[in-house]
């Protein structure tokens, strides 16, 4: 297989290595160890990933407690990969109710033994064998404990509607999810316009850029994730972020034979060589990134104006914080904005130095 030229794929945007970075680090490694998330084998694999450098360029101003947290989250992600790859459609089935109640339920609920108890029976049946080999039924628990603790602590920081939505982009990660293992089952290869739809949800990344609100690291009102300029910026951003993946993960996919990557889908529906639908990657990863570019250039415009066009008045002048101070909602966007493209920027400088597409201990994509 002919090498990806990295250096042909344009990223115009940077973002400083936040100060807390090791601090929140190192309550990440306690946070695994305390749960026993993984076994000896996998925790001695685990620090060789930098989540945390990842989590760093991503959220530049977090705290060490906010940045800790966005590092658990990510950590927990590596986890569904390691759970769900090639997991039978029958068993995330019986996997997504436990999940979504995990994470959707209240504070209240998580203090009520009854609830969890529940849910840890369900949950244990579903990931028997699946984190750590031979477990007790107690260790079977652990993963469903750790992500309702890390359900709690992010609470604090956050309001319902930014829940609401993260809650919203999780189901549909969890949903896109069942979709890829059933294409595996079935062995279907999907359209090129399909797999774009549902490869924005199988890589968490709208739940990532939500948690900039979930952790109050930006103060725009949720309401406004919906209208029409923001809502294109986060799906390209999205994009650029999937694409650039399905480059760096092609190598290691091609070894365990996964067909959910752009290119292979691309060569398959084309008949076309391998290095030609590399290159049409490259060219959809560049274009994509310009029409960011673009759209957000043009609404910058419209707010040093504040003539924010059809779509965005609508959605953005019934809310409070615009008819109250008008330029410091703009300020919240622009910060919002900033989270997209520190997220793009922070995805491709992680991913070029993490052993997770080179180790075959890590997940696949």
């Amino acid at each position: 297989m002919k090498k990806i030229d990295f250096s042909s794929i344009h990223m115009p945007y940077k973002a400083p290595l936040n100060k807390n970075d090791q601090a929140a680090w190192v309550k990440t490694v306690e946070w695994v160890q305390r749960f026993e998330l993984l076994s000896a084998r996998h925790m001695a694999i685990f620090p060789t990933l930098d989540y945390h450098v990842l989590s760093s360029y991503a959220f530049p101003e977090a705290s060490v407690e906010q940045l800790s947290i966005v590092n658990d989250y990510m950590t927990a992600f590596y986890l569904f990969d390691k759970v769900w790859d090639d997991a039978p459609p029958e068993k995330l089935k019986k996997m997504q109710p436990v999940m979504r109640m995990a994470l959707c339920m209240s504070r209240r609920g998580l203090r009520d033994p009854a609830n969890w108890l529940g849910m840890a029976g369900v949950f244990a049946l579903s990931m028997k064998e699946r984190l750590s080999p031979g477990a007790s039924t107690k260790q079977e628990h652990r993963f469903l404990l750790a992500l309702m603790d890390l359900h709690g602590r992010m609470y604090k920081h956050s309001t319902r509607q930014w829940r609401d939505h993260f809650h919203r982009s999780m189901r549909d990660y969890f949903d896109a999810c069942l979709w890829e293992s059933e294409n595996k089952l079935k062995n279907h290869v999907p359209d090129v316009e399909e797999y774009i739809v549902e490869r924005e949800k199988t890589g968490g990344v709208k739940p990532s850029f939500e948690l900039a609100g979930v952790l109050g690291l930006v103060k725009m009102p949720a309401v406004m994730l919906d209208s029409p300029g923001i809502k294109k910026l986060s799906s390209l951003a999205n994009q650029v972020i999937t694409l650039f993946n399905d480059l760096i993960s092609l190598e290691k996919e091609m070894r365990v034979g996964d067909m959910h990557n752009l290119v292979f889908i691309i060569q398959n529906k084309q008949k076309c060589s391998l290095e030609d639908a590399i290159e049409q990657v490259v060219k959809r990863h560049n274009n994509t990134v310009a029409e960011f570019e673009k759209i957000w250039s043009e609404l910058q415009a419209r707010m040093q104006r504040a003539e924010l066009g059809q779509g965005e008045i609508e959605e953005w002048a019934k809310h409070e914080a615009y008819k109250k101070d008008k330029v410091a909602l703009f300020i919240e966007v622009r910060r919002y904005v900033g989270v997209l493209q520190a997220w793009m920027f922070s995805n491709m400088e992680w991913s070029l130095m993490s052993e997770r597409y080179k180790s075959p201990e890590a997940p696949a994509a």
